[in-house]
Parts: structure tokens; C-alpha cells; sequence
């Protein structure tokens, strides 16, 4: 692994979308002001569920170091206590869990 693949473009935008889908969308869900379902719904297991697959499948794709994958959870880790409850720590590992599955569905 080189130090240089993770400061390229591709890495600059895996964080700008982990950043949105970390800090951004619960913001939006709490202006809109949701309820406890509809945030782990719409959020949670919604928006959060499908750009971790999403990511695994694009770094895997693109040959992207595996420690991208890291940046969402990691991300989503330092945020999850401003905008949900506690139990919202154990999405982590499903957002971590998500993206290493779908990026080793493109590795052979």
C-alpha cells in the first residue's frame, strides 16, 4: 500500500460524502423535525445503509486502498451523539460491517 492513494481526488470525495451522510442528512432529519422511528428509518437504516454499500462497492471497484472505508464509520462514530440516542454507537459496526462485504464482493 502507498501512503499517496490515500490523498487522491477519489479519497477527497469519499470523505465529502461521508461527511454528508454523517453530519448533513440528520440535520436535515432534524430541521424537518422527525420522530425516533422515522430518523432510524430514513436515516439510519435508509440513507446511511445504502451509501455504506454503495462505498464498498466503488472503492472495490475503483482499487481504492481499503482504509477509505474506514473514513464513514469513523465519521459517522464522532457525530452519532449530536443528532441520535445511545444505541446509535452500534450502527457503526453495521456501516463497518456493510461497506468490508460489499467492497470484497468486487475482489476475487
Amino acid at each position: 500500500m502507498n501512503v499517496k492513494e490515500l490523498f487522491t481526488m477519489k479519497t477527497l470525495w469519499c470523505i465529502a460524502f461521508g461527511a454528508v451522510f454523517s453530519f448533513i442528512v440528520p440535520i436535515i432529519g432534524a430541521t424537518l423535525d422527525l420522530n425516533d422511528i422515522m430518523k432510524v428509518g430514513f436515516i439510519l437504516l435508509g440513507t446511511n445503509v445504502v451509501y455504506s454499500i454503495i462505498l464498498g462497492l466503488f472503492v472495490g471497484a475503483k482499487n481504492i486502498s481499503w482504509l477509505v472505508l474506514l473514513i464513514f464509520p469513523v465519521l459517522y462514530l464522532i457525530g452519532y451523539r449530536y443528532f441520535f440516542d445511545g444505541y446509535a454507537l452500534y450502527f457503526t459496526l453495521v456501516y463497518l460491517g456493510l461497506t468490508y462485504l460489499s467492497y470484497g464482493i468486487t475482489k476475487d
